[in-house]
């Protein structure tokens, strides 16, 4: 019997990553599901998802921040696997494992182990295109990166400011967020039509107040 999966969606960069990698496993991903915790700019974005799961074909479901209403959701569900897109903290991995383990769902992060900064040129090759929507100065992001999408520049400042230990190079501690506005899986790209930038103190938040999906552009040969 094959497995009922949910991927922890956030729109990220890594948790989109961790769905691509579900998926092209094999494995039979049901729901995506957007739990309400973690940056300013996710929160704000969250209808995102609703985006995301037109353009996956995936259903979406959103649900709050407490264990008990993440363990509900997964019951009423069906979940047998929760898939996401951990990569460098073994306290991520505890978070979930509380949660999970009472209601005997499995945890699966394929990007647990990976090096990160291999996770983000990879993404860089596959297409992948990452909008940084909040950053975090005093945890060591540049202001500069704020309304941009992660190019080969922008890793090459994220490879500097690993090497002198003033960052973690994805961002897992709240360096930085992204939304993934385009990537293999998608089978439209989102356009942001209406934004905002806000900031306040070391923190800026690039906030989406209009989007929707238009067709990819094909290149001809």
């Amino acid at each position: 019997m094959s497995e009922h999966v949910v991927v922890s969606l956030s729109g990220g960069k890594d948790s989109v990553y961790a769905l691509y990698l579900a998926l092209r496993e094999g494995l039979d991903v049901k729901h995506l599901m957007f739990i309400q915790t973690g940056g300013k700019a996710h929160l704000e974005n969250k209808y995102m998802i609703e985006l995301i799961s037109e353009s996956t074909g995936i259903p979406a479901v959103i649900v709050g921040k407490n264990s008990q209403d993440i363990s509900k959701a997964l019951k009423k569900l069906g979940a047998t696997m929760l898939v996401s897109g951990v990569t460098t903290t073994p306290e991520h991995l505890d978070y979930y494992t509380e949660i999970l383990e009472p209601i005997g769902v499995k945890q699966y992060a394929p990007l647990f182990g990976k090096d990160p900064l291999v996770g983000l040129e990879e993404m860089q090759q596959l297409g992948f295109k990452c909008l940084i929507i909040e950053v975090d100065t005093a945890l060591g992001a540049s202001k500069d990166w704020l309304g941009r999408i992660i190019d080969q520049n922008i890793i090459g400042e994220i490879r500097q400011r690993v090497a002198e230990k003033k960052i973690n190079p994805i961002g897992e501690w709240g360096e930085y967020h992204t939304l993934v506005v385009d990537c293999p899986i998608y089978k439209k790209q989102i356009i942001i039509e209406k934004d905002k930038t806000e900031w306040k103190d070391t923190k800026g938040y690039y906030l989406i107040k209009k989007a929707n999906l238009q067709p990819k552009i094909q290149f001809m040969s």
